[in-house]
């Protein structure tokens, strides 16, 4: 009697302890775009009708006030739109195949620039008070940890038409610590929730697969309702992608499932991934992906 009762706390200890696993993957941080290694290298990403966002007047200014405060270099603006239409055309470069989903501006940058950051300019005017306008920069460290990929630059601007009221702005940028707004897909967390998809996926960070599957409404359809605020499922997810993007072959089971809605989601999450339409590898071979879903 005793032996059974300690194989039985033996194996409920293992259960508990795969159930942590899962939800700790959960809560960790998606492969990153970029390794993070050598010199920083920002690109400069502005609106389409941002003013000047194509002359050396506007772009030195902010670029040079970026790289001395980042300790990195700018990349070239024909780098970035080189990059540009590769995305156009759904190709990782020009000698690819197209994907049926492009890869991201980030990713096709990543290529070339193994530590890479973004800077996403922009220029906000308050309504009641429009020549008080404020120039941001939101800039992402794509090969940073969670805790130091974004920060904010802003600097207050005269006249948000005027292309010297901005490169004078531009150079005065200053820090002003994590955006409030930031985009906290692929970054850790502490406490998962109910009502937010979670997908942590192994295959490479480029591919950026944990953020597209994220915002797919089929998988986010699968999530059991009428649940406590605390009861978040999880799941794991094997499967293929093709050279082409696809996925086939997903198998999907419930960690520690209470009841049959566990399978019934199962089996909707394997459905919807196969629905799901991913960017080609960079190498256009068959990929072997293991997923940790929390929802």
């Amino acid at each position: 009697m005793r032996l059974i009762v300690v194989v039985t706390a033996v194996l409920a200890a293992q259960a508990g302890q795969v159930r942590a696993d899962v939800f700790d993957v959960c809560k960790g941080e998606s492969k990153r775009i970029v390794a993070g290694t050598g010199k920083l290298s920002i690109a400069l990403v502005l609106p389409d009708d941002f003013p000047g966002r194509t002359t050396r007047e506007v772009l030195f200014p902010i670029g040079v006030r970026l790289a001395t405060a980042e300790k990195a270099k700018v990349i070239l603006v024909s780098d970035v739109d080189r990059a540009v239409k590769l995305v156009g055309a759904k190709r990782w470069d020009e000698k690819s195949d197209m994907c049926g989903t492009a890869p991201t501006l980030n990713a096709v940058l990543g290529q070339k620039h193994p530590n890479l950051s973004t800077a996403h300019v922009s220029m906000v005017c308050p309504k009641t008070a429009p020549t008080a306008c404020e120039l941001i920069v939101d800039l992402e460290r794509h090969g940073a940890a969670s805790a130091e990929r974004w920060i904010r630059y802003t600097a207050p601007v005269t006249d948000a038409k005027s292309t010297k009221a901005i490169a004078a702005a531009g150079a005065k940028l200053a820090a002003k610590g994590v955006p409030p707004d930031a985009p906290a897909s692929g970054l850790m967390i502490d406490k998962l929730t109910i009502g937010k998809i979670r997908v942590r996926s192994d295959v490479d960070g480029a591919l950026e697969a944990d953020r597209i599957m994220e915002a797919t409404p089929a998988i986010a359809a699968c999530s059991i309702p009428n649940r406590k605020s605390h009861d978040v499922r999880g799941y794991w997810a094997e499967w293929m992608l093709s050279a082409k993007g696809t996925v086939y072959q997903a198998l999907v089971k419930p960690f520690a499932g209470r009841d049959p809605k566990d399978d019934a989601a199962a089996e909707c999450i394997k459905k919807a991934l196969e629905t799901t339409q991913l960017p080609c590898p960079r190498d256009a071979k068959t990929i072997k992906v293991k997923t940790a879903i929390c929802l």
